[in-house]
């Protein structure tokens, strides 16, 4: 090399980038997804590397999947921009923090509702150009690229989405809302949709639905009726009645559902539904949770990731906040949470930023 000596860092380097694909692929499956975004800044070779589904299917094969946190935030700007950003780890330190996705296809809806299935983030509707839209966008969680998926039959914002059995259940935010449109249901495999007829005409009134998978099948709430259904062996049945009253609040985001318990935040702190009892019970060990306005609950692969925003009073500074909490069920019936680590992953200095979503997946 011109007498020039190599350094032992480029030999190393030189030798890395000299293996063939499918060693690399076994090499960087086994290195958690957290640095993922570090190790991209390597090449360009690593970066289309570490967004191929072949290191998604080795890391399967290896049994190195993990958990995947995502997180959407509203800008209140002229546009409404939405941004996505992922939970990463820092190269150095266990520090954890959101990273922004970037990506040339990303969708110009704002106000849209999202769905994760798979490894694929589905964002459905909202608006573009001012207009209530039908359109479907879906994020590709290996590569960060976004495509566009058949649109729904009809123009929606401020609906609910769930999603139940690989199918996602869109209810509401129709302009011209009736019992043949209430709610369609898009099945990701077939990639087509279909509308579901409406239980009742107690439910039908407004535009505004709640809607959740619990108990192995889909929970839906007329915020304008109050009355709560759930679909059973293909019918619509009046669901519980304490759920029904407990389940309120200005977000959906507000709640999960871990292992077939359903949690809540409301009043500063969390709540867990009872079903032997039906009472909704404070979750204890995690009373002194840092309490926010804005908070998404959030299945984290049987833990619950509790995202939420702290404004700085008399300071243009928003701090999003992240906590990890282990869920146990002991013999007496009572359920426990205990917080595994709570910090601050993001700042900005500016106040616009609003929690949208915050969704999880295993991949």
């Amino acid at each position: 090399m011109n007498g020039e000596e190599t350094t032992p860092f480029k030999r190393r380097q030189m030798t890395i980038l000299m293996l063939p694909n499918d060693l690399l692929f076994n090499c960087l499956a086994r290195i958690s997804r957290l640095y993922y975004p570090t190790l991209s800044l390597v090449s360009t070779r690593f970066r289309s590397l570490l967004a191929s589904t072949e290191l998604y299917q080795t890391r399967t094969h290896l049994g190195r999947t993990e958990r995947c946190l995502y997180v959407c935030f509203r800008l209140f700007t002229e546009s409404d921009q939405l941004r996505w950003f992922t939970l990463c780890q820092g190269p150095f330190n266990s520090k954890k923090f959101l990273v922004p996705i970037s990506s040339p296809n990303f969708p110009s809806a704002s106000w849209s509702d999202a769905a994760i299935v798979g490894p694929n983030i589905y964002a459905i509707g909202g608006l573009v150009n001012k207009n209530y839209s039908s359109s479907v966008m879906v994020m590709d969680c290996y590569s960060h690229t976004w495509r566009e998926a058949p649109s729904m039959h009809v123009a929606r914002l401020s609906h609910s989405v769930c999603v139940h059995d690989g199918k996602i259940y869109v209810t509401g935010g129709c302009k011209n809302l009736d019992s043949t449109n209430w709610m369609e249901v898009f099945d990701t495999q077939t990639q087509t949709w279909e509308f579901l007829q409406i239980p009742s005409e107690e439910i039908f009134g407004g535009s505004k639905y709640r809607s959740v998978e619990y108990e192995g099948t889909v929970y839906v709430k007329s915020e304008a009726k109050d009355v709560t259904y759930k679909l059973h062996k293909g019918r619509w049945r009046t669901a519980d009645i304490a759920i029904n009253k407990g389940w309120w609040c200005p977000s959906l985001s507000h709640y999960c559902v871990i292992e077939n318990v359903f949690y809540r935040y409301t009043d500063r702190r969390i709540e867990w539904y009872d079903s032997e009892k039906r009472l909704w019970t404070t979750l204890k060990g995690v009373e002194k949770l840092r309490s926010f306005s804005r908070v998404n609950l959030v299945n984290y692969g049987g833990k619950m990731a509790v995202v939420s925003v702290e404004y700085v009073f008399g300071k243009k500074e928003a701090k999003i906040w992240c906590a990890e909490i282990a869920i146990e069920k002991r013999q007496t019936g009572e359920i426990w949470g205990m917080l595994e680590w709570l910090d601050i992953v993001f700042r900005t200095n500016d106040k616009s930023y609003s929690l949208e979503r915050a969704l999880a997946t295993t991949i």
